[in-house]
């Protein structure tokens, strides 16, 4: 066995080097978590570690190359006395983290990169961290944070604010300073910039996410695929993998003690297929094993026999064949469609949309651990989940249990962004621990990741818009369908929604809306930033524009006339009442882009060159706060003031890296008029938490945020009333439940109940404004400027909505420019990381951003939400810029750069 000496983090080692990367040594046996692995291809860069002060991506370099070097990890990197390096800290100050997942390898890039070059330039900052991906911010406060270090590192002291070189922040307020939900908009707490209250572990690399929990006593799970998008089962044989080394049991359909499905929503999936597999996501078996390796290799000896049947891979084709292959269609009118239909003043814009599916490319793949629950005799199960308590609820058939005997834990997630709201793992550990008695956890590789979880569905929508001549909409046509994939999951809220924002925040006389999801053998569709919003704001926002041009208005006019206010009726005949923020967007957007249009504009002039053009599109769009349509939205905080004088919040709730703990311990410390740091934090555990909803919808600054205010409102009332002693133990609880909501036929029924129609409990607002310059030459375009104005209700912390903003954008430019998750009969065409087409560090443009203030009444201290609904116009918005830039209108997504040439080819041959 070839072993290799190197110094690792100071310390020399000597390890066994047979067949051994750098990451599996440094996690499996030293036991360094903070180095992570995203993709295992050397795509992510979460890995990356300094060898002999360069940069490595540590899951592709080999151990035995190594041997005499200095390895540098995340754990090796401390500053004076076990505080914060210089680049740690700069990174929490600067706001760059969100999740955190990458953090640890962005900051060891970027300690590489200041040992070399301690005054890098953005060009050079964005060379040096190439190979490392951030799915969250949007790598402003990145490329800010390693400026940060630099000067830091130099002996410098510069004020935080100078180092916001791609980014201006402008807060604006519109609340009445006597209105109740205005209180605190000078607080001590509330509407200030914080770190994350996470930030130290995740900067230093020791906060545990699920894949970190691995120890001495776990066994290992790896998972039987499915060889075909669409087969009949004849025969499953494990003999020989049960036979193989370190293999303790292997799995199927045979050891599910209860129900053989799941789904958070519509079980519809088999735990473990026994007839059939509807696509190559479908599980037929799980090895469990003394190792993770010993796992997969056993996985490849189990022989399944198969009866390959037709698949279906379109949408079209789905529909014609009907039946159970559509999941849900919707139709709704509204208004006098025909009397619309019948006026002679109005000009018309058609579209025919095709939109391919999303992957979220969260850095963190999925991962989750079962074990026995000494304490009830059941379970514990612990996942990157968004939904713990829906994830308790569907285990209980599959298990045979009752609730209080299966115990949910959602660790840290790596990012979220809807993915995670399902359930994929969840099962199969929890009855691995029943069967073994063991703990088990299993990981999914980024290849298997890419096939078993959900995306941003594939639509192929036909809108038709009608304009009068004054500008006003008059009428909408829209047929919409949606891509499911084999199982309903989420797809029927999905499309639903769709249809409830198919005109965007506008009024209009009339509408009619048919809309359809349907099966395929492809992949599976589900929850992801926008939920079903982004694929019709893509279609109206567009059309907007052509109307515009059409009419010689200007695009952010048109939207001024047409936006709602407080008293219009949404598409759906919802009246909305209060903070109706989309007017203030749009004014505030058009007057801080105006002279930065104008400074680009001459810029480009100045430059005379035909190859570089300028484009600048504009689009608005609104987002639910809270699920809404009928379903619940709730949260609860229970508060403790602990014995020695703090105090332990638990919350319903989870944060993915959205900033949802630090926000609810700003309210909390508001309220209470206390210091942050004495707030200790318990969320997404069932066992210790109040029950609520998933952490999806905008809704949990809203919802649990105001179980925080209520919570230590109530504990400021009783510590005012009845001093609390050292040594006592008190506690506040409460729990909040939003007013009743309605799907989009729920007008008849809100009437019975005597309730407004409310489809949703509020919205968030935002326009947004592009600047880019495409090159005719090659094809490619760079997104040189964002303006977004955002209504949020209230800006608990302005570092984090910025954030939010910047991140949203960034995933709604991808799905614009270059992602896109196809398939070729069934089989997707990116099957790596690097090949999902997400945005990079050299492609981040500077911002504007203006945090509109229009309270909500329910909110604590006015609070909406924010972290959604940045993704929906900035898609539509890049488009009409590619029109504004070369003339040309796109109807699909992405807009690869073979798009733009072939389209102005044609369009030259045209003219």
């Amino acid at each position: 066995m070839k072993k290799v000496t190197f110094e690792l983090n100071g310390s020399i080692v000597t390890a066994e080097a047979e067949g051994m990367t750098l990451l599996q040594y440094l996690r499996g046996v030293a036991c360094m978590k903070g180095a992570k692995e995203g993709c295992g291809t050397g795509h992510c860069g979460a890995c990356t570690v300094v060898i002999d002060g360069k940069a490595e991506r540590a899951c592709v370099t080999r151990l035995d190359r190594t041997d005499g070097k200095k390895v540098l990890t995340i754990e090796g990197l401390h500053g004076e006395n076990g505080a914060l390096h210089p680049i740690q800290q700069s990174f929490l100050d600067i706001g760059a983290v969100q999740c955190g997942f990458c953090t640890p390898g962005m900051i060891m890039a970027t300690k590489a990169l200041l040992d070399r070059n301690p005054d890098p330039t953005d060009e050079e900052i964005c060379e040096g961290l190439k190979n490392n991906y951030c799915r969250c911010t949007g790598y402003v406060k990145i490329i800010e944070a390693v400026h940060l270090a630099a000067a830091r590192l130099r002996g410098e002291d510069p004020d935080l604010e100078s180092m916001r070189t791609l980014e201006r922040i402008e807060l604006v307020t519109y609340s009445d300073p006597a209105d109740a939900t205005a209180i605190g908009l000078t607080g001590r707490h509330v509407g200030k910039s914080r770190t994350d209250c996470d930030g130290a572990q995740k900067v230093r690399g020791t906060l545990p996410y699920t894949c970190d929990r691995g120890d001495d006593s776990t066994l290992y799970g790896a998972f039987v695929w499915s060889k075909y998008p669409h087969a009949r089962i004849l025969s499953i044989d494990c003999g020989e993998a049960e036979n193989a080394p370190g293999v303790v049991r292997v799995l199927t359909y045979k050891d599910v003690p209860g129900r053989n499905s799941y789904g958070t929503f519509n079980p519809e999936q088999p735990v473990f297929c026994q007839t059939e597999v509807k696509f190559l996501g479908d599980i037929i078996a799980m090895v469990i094993a003394e190792t993770e390796s010993a796992a997969r290799a056993a996985a490849r000896l189990v022989k399944t026999e198969y009866e390959v049947l037709p698949g279906i891979f379109e949408i079209e084709e789905s529909r014609a064949v009907g039946g159970e292959q559509i999941i849900r269609t919707i139709d709704f009118s509204s208004g006098d469609f025909d009397g619309e239909m019948g006026r002679n003043d109005l000009i018309s814009v058609t579209g025919d949309y095709y939109f391919e599916r999303q992957e979220h490319g969260c850095l963190e793949p999925e991962c989750c651990i079962g074990e026995l629950d000494p304490l009830t005799g059941g379970v514990v199960v612990t996942s990157c989940t968004q939904s713990p308590f829906e994830i308790q609820r569907m285990l209980l058939p599959i298990l045979n249990l009752p609730t209080e005997r299966v115990r949910v834990i959602a660790a840290p997630l790596g990012g979220g962004f809807g993915k995670k709201c399902d359930s994929y793992l969840e099962p199969h550990a929890a009855i691995a621990a029943m069967v073994t008695g063991r703990r088990v956890q299993i990981t999914l590789k980024r290849s298997e990741s890419l096939l078993l979880t959900a995306k941003r569905h594939r639509y192929h929508n036909k809108y038709s818009f009608w304009v009068d001549k004054d500008g006003h909409f008059s009428a909408l046509r829209a047929e919409i369908a949606s891509d499911a994939g084999p199982y309903a999951g989420l797809s029927g809220g999905v499309l639903e929604q769709g249809c409830i924002f198919a005109l965007g925040p506008y009024r209009i006389n009339a509408s009619q809306i048919h809309a359809c999801t349907v099966r395929t053998n492809t992949a599976q569709g589900g929850a992801f930033r926008g939920f079903g919003i982004n694929q019709s704001a893509n279609c109206i926002e567009t059309m907007i524009d052509e109307a515009a041009e059409k009419l010689g208005l200007d695009p952010f006019e048109i939207r001024l006339r047409n936006a709602l206010v407080p008293g219009d009726k949404t598409i759906t005949t919802e009246t909305v009442i209060e903070s109706v923020g989309i007017l203030r967007t749009i004014q505030a957007c058009q007057e801080k882009a105006k002279p930065i249009i104008a400074h680009y504009r001459e810029m480009y002039r100045e430059k005379n060159d035909p190859d570089l053009v300028l484009g600048v599109g504009v689009a608005s769009g609104f987002k639910n706060v809270g699920v809404g349509k009928g379903n619940p939205d709730n949260g609860g905080c229970i508060l403790t003031k602990l014995p020695d004088g703090r105090y332990k919040m638990a919350l319903s709730g989870i944060d993915m890296g959205q900033g949802f703990r630090t926000a609810m311990v700003q309210i909390a410390a508001e309220t209470l008029d206390e210091d942050e740091d004495a707030f200790d934090l318990v969320s997404g555990d069932t066992a210790h938490t109040l029950p609520h909803r998933q952490a999806v919808s905008e809704r949990q600054t809203l919802d649990t945020g105001c179980a925080v205010y209520k919570a230590a409102e109530q504990m400021r009332d009783s510590l005012a009333a009845n001093p609390w002693q050292a040594g006592e133990s008190r506690e506040t609880r409460y729990y909040y439940e939003a007013p009743k909501t309605y799907g989009i036929t729920g007008q008849e029924q809100a009437k019975k109940d005597g309730n407004p129609y409310q489809n949703y409990r509020g919205y968030a607002f935002l326009t947004g404004c592009v600047i880019l310059e495409v090159n005719k030459k090659t094809g490619n375009v760079r997104i040189l400027h964002i303006i977004c104005a955002n209504d949020v209700g209230r800006a608990i912390n302005p570092q984090i909505i910025a954030g939010q903003v910047e991140g949203g954008n960034s995933m709604g430019i991808g799905y614009a420019l270059s992602e896109g998750f196809s398939y070729t009969d069934g089989k997707p065409d990116q099957k790596t990381f690097g090949k999902l087409g997400l945005p990079r560090i050299h492609e981040t443009p500077k911002y504007d951003i203006v945090i509109v203030e229009d309270p909500h009444i329910e909110g604590p201290y006015g609070a909406k939400g924010c972290s959604e609904v940045a993704t929906v116009p900035s898609t539509p918005a890049v488009l009409n810029a590619l029109y504004d830039a070369i003339g040309v209108r796109f109807y699909k997504t992405p807009v690869r750069p073979e798009d733009i040439l072939s389209a102005l080819k044609e369009k030259n041959e045209k003219s």
